[in-house]
């Protein structure tokens, strides 16, 4: 039971750390900064449902694909650890990612951008992307810890949703110093765990004792 409660905290950590709410709020507002708040809200609801989605979609058959193209889940997770530690070093440093020149291009309507930019690639991007492959690994985890990640991953995204919602409060509130702070913690978060993803990978190739 005590096993499952931390793997539990771990794939949360993880994904939250992966799906950066605070840090996206910025961007949220950016791109929804010509709609009405009840359209705000509409793209907001849209955009968590859109990269739930995907994310699922990914869940369940990203690691066939790999398979199919003959490549190891551990080959993944190195370079899967190596693109998020990378990431997390454009977080801690604060350089601006793809998704903020994104979110100044965005459509002018709810479901567009909820579909573009919000939803992909703010929220599904390559990096959370790649962390549900790794946390769904079929060899490492159950059926049932698999739908206890996607549950997780629904908790992180309504905790993203309710985030959003209260946008204009939270932003008022901790202004923009305050959210890269945020960016700059959850980036060194990501860190640590893109390290523990390498080393994990290797001490299992290597026949080593589990970091």
């Amino acid at each position: 039971m005590l096993e499952d409660q931390k793997l539990l905290l771990n794939q949360f950590f993880t994904l939250w750390a992966m799906l950066d709410p605070i840090s996206h709020l910025p961007l949220f507002l950016g791109a929804t900064a010509d709609l009405s708040s009840q359209e705000r809200r509409r793209a907001a609801i849209l955009a968590v449902l859109f990269s739930y989605a995907v994310l699922l979609f990914f869940g369940f058959i990203g690691q066939h694909v790999l398979s199919a193209m003959g490549i190891s889940l551990m080959s993944f997770q190195i370079a899967g650890g190596i693109i998020l530690l990378l990431f997390s070093i454009s977080m801690v440093l604060g350089q601006p990612l793809a998704a903020t020149k994104a979110a100044e291009e965005a459509p002018e309507s709810a479901l567009g951008v909820a579909i573009y930019p919000l939803a992909t690639p703010i929220i599904a991007g390559p990096g959370s992307m790649l962390a549900i492959i790794l946390l769904t690994d079929n060899n490492r985890f159950t059926l049932s810890e698999q739908v206890a990640t996607f549950g997780v991953l629904a908790v992180v995204l309504g905790l993203l949703l309710t985030i959003f919602l209260m946008g204009d409060i939270i932003f008022k509130a901790i202004g923009r110093g305050g959210t890269n702070v945020m960016r700059r913690v959850m980036g060194v978060i990501l860190a640590a765990l893109s390290v523990n993803l390498i080393l994990s990978a290797v001490a299992e190739w290597l026949k080593l004792p589990p970091i």
